[in-house]
């Protein structure tokens, strides 16, 4: 959820060194600033024996600002890349960028999501599928956030470099159950009545999120009578359609860096994504004890399992059946977010992905 300011080096910590007193060095290839590589990392940080220094390919999320921020970039980050052990891709695109950084640099690649190969078609398709063979070629380990990504890929890549291909959830850390005064203070301030019903959408406000959709659900169920309210945190491309949408019903909150209290707040987590890796905000809001409901895209099943409700992508009478019931049905709300809670500290620990990816540093380094 955070994003950490550092950029080739500019923020590098040093953890315990390992037994021999030397610090393995990763760089970290991102495709911008922020989202859930970064966040990522932060959770890496934790890993004893490694200096991570981050390096952002584009000064912004568009293509248009890749363009025109790479070639500039580019001397630094093939310096950056000979002064590091490991170098370490995230997501489908800067993996293929990296392609020509690593220079025989031990690699390995976080898939995240997938995203350019979920969504290309046509000729765009099999440059994807040329690009994450080659991608799969050059790195020591592939690291799937979800099942889902590692059959797509197995699928793709067949069975010789399917066996580079490992599955490793995100992780999040185990947090204790809000304080009921602090709670109720934060409800005050974002103007939550003691007995509205407080959904969360936490995300970019792009397409793929479909926070509109969650907007145009929550608004047929107050419509209704029930006492529902939509926070919306975040910012995007959508930012300006869902601020004409703004309503009693509906608040957007724009973008904000206190995601905690926000969890905090609220009942309900709503996140109806076409597809995801596997969302740093779902296992958030699990952690924190939320009653979730997610689509049936790539990913978030995944991730919440029997512990929430899945409704098919891009249906919103089902999203709006599912908030309304859950609106109505204190009880179940409870139900689902104790087992939310526990689903996210058994399986989706820290620890986990600690042990995961210096699994994969291991076998790069040899």
């Amino acid at each position: 959820m955070r994003a950490a300011p550092a950029d080739m080096g500019g923020d590098v910590r040093d953890r315990d060194a390992r037994q021999d007193g030397r610090v393995t060095r990763v760089l970290h290839i991102l495709p911008h600033r922020g989202g859930g590589g970064e966040t990522y990392i932060d959770l890496l940080e934790n890993l004893p024996g490694y200096e991570h220094a981050r390096a952002p390919l584009s000064a912004g999320r568009t293509p248009l600002s890749a363009a025109g921020s790479l070639p500039l970039r580019w001397p630094k980050l093939v310096r950056a890349a000979r002064r590091a052990d490991v170098v370490h891709a995230h997501g489908d695109v800067a993996a293929t960028l990296a392609l020509g950084l690593a220079h025989g640099r031990p690699t390995v690649t976080t898939t995240h999501g997938l995203h350019f190969l979920r969504r290309a078609t046509g000729p765009r398709l099999l440059v994807a599928q040329r690009s994450m063979r080659a991608v799969a070629s050059r790195s020591a380990r592939v690291i799937c956030t979800s099942h889902a990504e590692r059959e797509e890929l197995a699928e793709l890549l067949g069975p010789a470099l399917s066996q580079r291909l490992v599955v490793v959830h995100n992780g999040v850390a185990a947090l204790r159950e809000p304080d009921p005064g602090e709670r109720a203070a934060i409800r005050a301030g974002l103007g939550v009545q003691p007995d509205d019903v407080a959904a969360l959408f936490l995300g970019e406000l792009s397409q793929r999120k479909a926070p509109l959709l969650a907007v145009e659900a929550v608004r047929r169920v107050a419509d209704g009578g029930v006492p529902i309210v939509l926070l919306v945190a975040g910012d995007g491309p959508q930012a300006g359609e869902l601020d004409a949408l703004a309503s009693p019903a509906i608040r957007p909150l724009g973008f904000r860096n206190d995601p905690a209290r926000l969890l905090a707040a609220a009942d309900v987590f709503v996140l109806p994504s076409e597809r995801e890796g596997l969302s740093f905000a779902v296992l958030e809001a699990m952690a924190h004890g939320l009653a979730i409901v997610v689509a049936d895209g790539p990913g978030n099943p995944e991730a919440v399992g029997e512990a929430g409700i899945v409704v098919a992508a891009g249906d919103v009478s089902a999203l709006a059946d599912a908030l309304r019931m859950l609106a109505r049905d204190g009880p179940q709300r409870i139900r689902l977010g104790r087992a939310a809670r526990a689903r996210a500290q058994t399986q989706f620990s820290v620890e986990r992905l600690l042990a995961g990816v210096a699994d994969a540093y291991a076998v790069a380094l040899g």
